[in-house]
């Protein structure tokens, strides 16, 4: 209890000065653990939107803008490092220590001024600590969880209150709310009007984003009408038919600031992003192999993804879901190769790294698979499928307090899988820990009774559960 009211004292004035605003407020969550939070993300945040696109001069190019952007915003001391993300949907977002925009996104933009503008929306996020403040939030909420939890003596309250820290890279790319997008986009006007850039091309570069993922969602066949699926792809940025508007009001309300030449550098743009425009539209095939796969119409997927290839051989990706058609079909040797192949091109794709762990866990090489599914999780420490994988192969070795963590990670994120849980009761089984074992064999038993893993549960618990009752 004493503890608890140490840390509601803290939490009553924690207060920080906000660096946009200049005014006090709520802060839970420290400059250093903001820089520590982005960087613990950046890696999984990576893999989510499909790896990093390399072009050294195109990503140093951009990067110049990015810097300079972020130098001359209300915390340059902070550290900052930008990225193009491999995959076509459009989008862009920062944390701290980290400011990326998408091949998607970047191959529809027409000049820098526009992509100034969404860097300086994204930086401006970071700038007046959005996300912080999304953090301090939460663990308010978490707080009045622990507050109820001790005034009803659980000793599980302040326990609470010490597991804040664990942020998925997924929460952080929750929308914001429509203050800090206004703010953002306010940020993002000024920072690019000191630097020459015509700030009208803000306007333009919000219909760019909704015109790209219009088209990306026609590509997919889909539609802004679903919701869901929209709101994963513009999930950090605002909607154009409610923001043009403000943004031109924003434009009216600047101090006074010279365009620099045209103020757009579009030939500029244009030169650097020429390759990228041609490798983004051969992406559309593999997009489109890639609907095939998860569809399991191998044959359609691999016909079209070979076009891709066709077009332009220097692509990891392409290789990697040329390994996993392969490996649904059971041609392990053919997989194996595409993997290879996809590796030699950048030796960190973690897609292939996976898929060479899947192709040894089938070949029952479970120590070379773990050794695999080890470096995918190295290199995307939230991929669930890696995860699994690992806790499968140390399950077959029958290395069952090994397989246990990894096992639990998969089972949290994909609660339904058919058998998991039937792994998992096993698991505790062999250890003993009873108790544990009997919770597992009844989420099994209500996922898939009817499995192989259903009915060895089903034979456990007749046996385990009188047991139970006995002690």
């Amino acid at each position: 209890m004493k503890r608890l009211i140490s840390v509601l004292l803290l939490f009553l004035f924690s207060c920080a000065v906000n660096p946009v605003t200049g005014r006090n407020e709520l802060m839970l969550v420290s400059e250093k653990q903001e820089l520590q939070i982005g960087k613990d993300s950046a890696p999984s945040l990576t893999w989510d939107f499909g790896g990093h696109y390399h072009d050294s001069a195109l990503e140093s190019y951009l990067g110049s803008i990015v810097k300079r952007l972020w130098r001359n915003s209300e915390r340059p001391q902070l550290p900052v490092k930008f990225y193009i993300q491999n995959t076509s949907v459009p989008n862009a977002f920062a944390l701290p220590g980290y400011v990326a925009i998408t091949r998607g996104l970047l191959s529809e933009m027409d000049n820098e001024a526009q992509f100034a503008a969404v860097m300086g929306h994204e930086i401006g996020h970071v700038m007046a600590r959005h996300t912080a403040q999304r953090l301090s939030r939460m663990q308010l909420q978490q707080f009045g969880l622990a507050i109820g939890a001790a005034s009803l003596g659980s000793k599980g309250g302040g326990e609470t209150l010490l597991k804040l820290g664990a942020v998925g890279s997924s929460l952080l790319l929750l929308n914001y709310s429509r203050s800090q997008e206004i703010q953002a986009d306010r940020l993002g006007v000024k920072y690019m009007s000191r630097f020459g850039y015509d700030p009208y091309e803000a306007i333009s570069a919000h219909k760019v984003l909704g015109e790209s993922a219009d088209n990306y969602l026609k590509r997919l066949g889909k539609s802004r009408r679903e919701e869901s699926f929209m709101s994963g792809i513009l999930s950090t940025h605002p909607r154009q038919d409610v923001r043009i508007g403000e943004i031109q009001a924003m434009i009216n309300q600047l101090p006074p600031f010279e365009i620099q030449g045209d103020g757009k550098f579009r030939e500029t743009f244009q030169n650097a992003t020429k390759t990228i425009r041609e490798t983004n539209e051969v992406y559309f095939k593999y997009d489109k192999a890639k609907l095939y796969y998860q569809g399991k119409k191998f044959a359609a997927a691999e016909s079209t993804l070979m076009e891709a290839i066709s077009l332009n051989n220097h692509q990891a990706s392409f290789y990697s879901l040329l390994g996993l058609i392969k490996l649904q079909q059971k041609y392990y040797g053919e997989a194996k190769e595409a993997f290879r192949k996809s590796l030699s091109i950048d030796s960190a794709h973690q897609p292939s790294v996976y898929g060479n762990g899947l192709v040894y866990f089938f070949e029952k090489d479970y120590h070379q698979a773990i050794n695999e599914f080890k470096e995918s999780i190295r290199l995307y420490p939230k991929h669930v499928q890696s995860h699994f994988g690992m806790g499968k192969s140390f399950y077959q070795l029958k290395q069952f307090s090994k397989a246990i963590p990894y096992l639990r990670n998969f089972s949290q994120a994909v609660p339904r899988h058919p058998e998991v849980h039937g792994m998992l009761g096993i698991c505790f089984d062999n250890r003993r820990e009873i108790r544990s074992a009997v919770i597992e064999y009844k989420n099994q038993l209500v996922v898939a009774p009817d499995t192989e893993l259903g009915r060895h549960a089903q034979r456990r618990l007749a046996v385990l559960e009188p047991f139970l009752q006995k002690r």
